[in-house]
């Protein structure tokens, strides 16, 4: 009789695939090059040496799977059979069972941590664990890498749990972080140390992914079908789709080894390049020379225009090409609807007057809270704007106060008309809006509920934003002036792409919208 102990065995695996699934299962683990597949296999085995980490680590099929091994009446034929393949292959790599083909079972030095296990499974908790890593995991296979409250806020609007207590199971469900790989990454344009997901599987195509990404992402909400990241996660694809599941017949049609092929068709997937040396990689196959695989490709073609790719940010490649034909259509409206401004800023002499009176304002605000020493503003010329970034988030912080105070104490000596200006700073306000359109003559800007006409200080602003980036979420201060509503000169704008779904909302509520010219 052959041996039943995985030490017996371990010397029959491959080091890579060991330390695959060593560093999946043991934290913190060692480099490959530091740790021998034996060592691996003792650190995996004192990991289940606690039974509630057997129990964490699977999911219900799994553990259900367990207890069939366990129960000597179960029928060995059906658990060979395809209906467990998915426990099979999940369970191998974890080493919790060894599987010959005609033989299944749990290694002896396990057995009896695995029937220990039993007494702290409580298989309602275990069934909604599951439903949450099906659809978290499923996700991030679709994504490739996906941005750590990105995903959260994903599953949150599927599952109505809370985002924080979603970020609490990434980073402590023990089989989320069989299946996904969680780190701090500086993200170009965002910020330092942002916390990044990465498929487990995917791992090695990180850089490879966000080169693509950067060709090829698109901006947008992608539809969130939970029954196919469902699917995606047992079956990496998504066999409910009849494209997809044609092709997954035929290639199992093809006299070849064709579950190695799978992997590749998923990288090319999650990349979206270029098929052509994947296509080639099946003629190389010496059983496959003498075939015509012509239908098999555009099989495999119209398969892959259906899975969702990484680069594409989770959208299909066909998804991809209706989003272009949108977006080329959105376009030609926006240039025919587009009218250069004219008239749509102040004259040179109120121009003049605004930042006499804002830079006083600005001036007062740092003396009285002290926020750069010896920084004059008043009056002066060329200010470097992020300079005042600062100082101009406490003017509206508390600009009421200040406006009040500065207008008591009228430190410049404004004339009457200078000081009613002035005084009328207390109903601007400073907040994230979205430049909607330009107007011939005022520049539309929208906030929750309501739309702004307002004018430019020194140029119209569609000399500073073009047309062709509207609609365009900016941080600025809106501020009555004399009989115009206008901005203070600043807009920050952000570094994301809002999508053409976004530009057509905001063009709807847009058009339906009321204008106000005053506050």
């Amino acid at each position: 009789m052959s041996t039943r102990k995985m030490f017996e065995r371990i010397n029959w695996y491959k080091k890579e695939y060991v330390h695959d699934n060593y560093s999946r299962i043991v934290e913190p683990f060692k480099n490959y090059e530091r740790i021998s597949k034996k060592k691996m296999l003792e650190e995996i085995y004192k990991v289940y040496d606690n039974p509630e980490n057997i129990v964490d680590i699977c999911m219900t099929k799994e553990l259900k799977f367990l207890k069939m091994l366990l129960d000597s009446k179960t029928d060995m034929d059906d658990l060979c059979s395809e209906k467990y393949s998915w426990e099979r292959k999940t369970l191998c790599d974890k080493f919790l069972i060894q599987d010959n083909f005609h033989d299944v079972f749990i290694p002896d030095e396990i057995v009896d941590k695995v029937k220990e296990a039993f007494h702290y499974v409580n298989w309602t908790t275990a069934r909604k664990l599951d439903d949450l890593n099906e659809i978290l995991v499923g996700y991030c296979k679709t994504q490739g890498t996906v941005l750590l409250y990105t995903a959260a806020s994903i599953a949150s609007a599927i599952t109505g749990i809370s985002e924080d207590d979603i970020i609490t199971h990434m980073f402590h469900n023990k089989v989320f972080h069989y299946y996904v790989y969680g780190y701090s990454k500086e993200i170009e344009d965002i910020e330092k140390d942002v916390p990044v997901l990465v498929c487990q599987d995917y791992y090695a195509l990180e850089e490879d992914l966000a080169e693509q990404r950067k060709k090829q992402g698109l901006a947008g909400v992608i539809p969130l079908d939970v029954n196919m990241f469902r699917t995606i996660f047992y079956h990496d694809f998504d066999i409910h789709n009849k494209k997809v599941k044609k092709m997954l017949d035929e290639i199992q049609k093809l006299p070849f080894f064709w579950n190695s092929a799978l992997d590749s068709i998923l990288y090319f997937a999650l990349l979206n390049i270029d098929r052509e040396p994947l296509k080639e990689s099946f003629r190389r196959v010496p059983a496959l020379q003498n075939i015509d695989l012509t239908k098999f490709f555009k099989v495999l073609d119209e398969a892959m225009d259906e899975m969702p790719s990484g680069a594409l940010n989770g959208f299909t490649p066909n998804q991809a090409k209706s989003m272009k034909i949108e977006h080329e259509k959105l376009e030609y409206e926006k240039l025919a609807s587009y009218e250069k401004q004219e008239d749509a800023c102040l004259s040179k002499r109120d121009a003049d007057l605004f930042y006499k009176i804002y830079f006083g304002l600005l001036d007062y605000t740092n003396q009285k809270y002290h926020i750069k020493e010896h920084f004059k503003i008043y009056r002066k010329k060329h200010i470097n704007p992020y300079d005042l970034q600062n100082i101009i988030d406490k003017f509206w912080k508390n600009k009421d106060s200040i406006v009040t105070d500065f207008c008591t104490e009228n430190p410049y000596h404004f004339n009457e008309e200078e000081l009613d200006i002035t005084n009328e700073f207390q109903k601007g306000f400073r907040d994230l809006v979205i430049i909607a359109k330009f107007e011939k003559e005022y520049t539309a800007v929208m906030t929750q509920n309501k739309v702004y006409m307002i004018k430019g200080v020194n140029a119209n602003i569609d000399e500073i934003i073009s047309y062709q980036d509207l609609p365009e979420p900016v941080m600025t201060s809106i501020i009555p002036f004399k009989n115009y509503l206008i901005y203070d000169g600043l807009l920050n704008s952000f570094p994301v792409k809002m999508g053409d779904g976004f530009t057509k909302a905001v063009a709807e509520d847009y058009e339906k919208s009321m204008k106000y010219y005053h506050l």
